[in-house]
């Protein structure tokens, strides 16, 4: 796994890299615009867009992911919120093209009343309509799962795998695991059996070749609280046996798992040396601790591409994400 955080983008998105380097990142996650209003931005100019890809190798980072736009609702429950969140998606679908990031991970929906059976299948119906609209053929929608509070849907693997069957394009659907999330929802992963159960509910609804990112977060709330509230690696209810399972599984050794908390530096800094002091074995998924000064590799010889798998029958993208 390529560990990482969630990242600036102020003064320019092509700051980003560097800013995970700066806290010892593998992977980094941005927002591509402003994450609280829907309204459409300005474009990202050509040469900032390639200056962010020139500084993605050049500053070490393997891995982008975008999250998006927090206020966007596929599910939404009349007409004018469903016209803005769509076309607010397709343009984080498209700002995501122009940077050469496959993936843009998203909160499925809420459906403010009117049922979770509505949202599942507005979910899909709106996630056509983006894809149908956007410009971005080498990009992925990546449905987060949920921690379950309020009206949110996708906090069972279930309706996330219903969402998938419901689009007439499950090829660009992925998934990003949100750690804290799992466990609000109900997932019990702190134990090796726990966890083993985790992973085939998830290969029996959606898929663990669907799986296109972590979200690496402890949990303030207890087992099914459904409380969406982050802590440091370990010093929450979920514990560190969980991500210590995660960063030596080999299945996820090609995918970016990414730090939301604390948001600072030194915290970020203090969560990935915490995950990487988990990392056993002799050629781990997971580059472990690294010498002072030093970026560590991770035992495997060759790294993949930065933007990893592309959209199945899509053309190659621009090589950074």
């Amino acid at each position: 796994m390529y560990l990482g955080a969630h990242v600036s983008i102020a003064e320019s998105i092509a700051l980003a890299p560097e800013r995970g380097k700066a806290v010892g990142a593998d992977a980094i996650q941005i927002f591509s615009r402003s994450p609280r209003m829907l309204r459409r931005t300005k474009p990202i100019p050509p040469e900032e867009a390639k200056a962010f890809q020139e500084a993605m190798p050049a500053n070490g980072i393997t891995r982008a992911i975008i999250h998006a736009n927090y206020l966007i609702n596929l599910a939404g429950p009349d007409e004018n919120t469903l016209k803005y969140s769509r076309e607010a998606f397709v343009e984080e679908l498209d700002r995501a093209q122009l940077l050469g990031v496959r993936d843009v991970i998203f909160h499925p929906g809420s459906h403010m009343g009117k049922g979770e059976a509505y949202a599942v299948q507005t979910i899909s119906g709106s996630l056509d309509w983006c894809f149908e609209h956007a410009n971005a053929p080498d990009v992925f929608a990546v449905l987060e799962n949920t921690a379950g509070a309020g009206t949110v849907v996708g906090y069972r693997f279930e309706q996330l795998a219903d969402m998938v069957k419901g689009s007439a394009h499950p090829d660009r659907l992925g998934i990003c695991i949100d750690t804290c999330h799992t466990f609000a929802a109900g997932y019990d992963f702190r134990t090796r059996d726990g966890y083993e159960a985790l992973l085939r509910t998830i290969d029996q609804t959606v898929g663990l070749g669907r799986i296109r990112a972590f979200h690496l977060n402890d949990s303030v709330g207890d087992l099914g609280s459904n409380l969406d509230r982050h802590e440091d690696i370990g010093k929450g209810k979920l514990g560190k046996e969980a991500f210590r399972f995660l960063v030596n599984e080999e299945r996820f050794r090609e995918l970016p798992g990414c730090l939301e908390f604390p948001g600072a530096d030194a915290g970020y800094r203090r969560n990935l040396k915490a995950l990487r002091s988990l990392v056993t074995g002799t050629n781990p998924p997971t580059a472990g601790p690294r010498p002072s000064g030093k970026r560590a590799g991770r035992g495997t010889g060759t790294n993949p591409p930065t933007a990893g798998p592309r959209p199945s029958g899509k053309r190659a993208g621009r090589g950074t994400a």
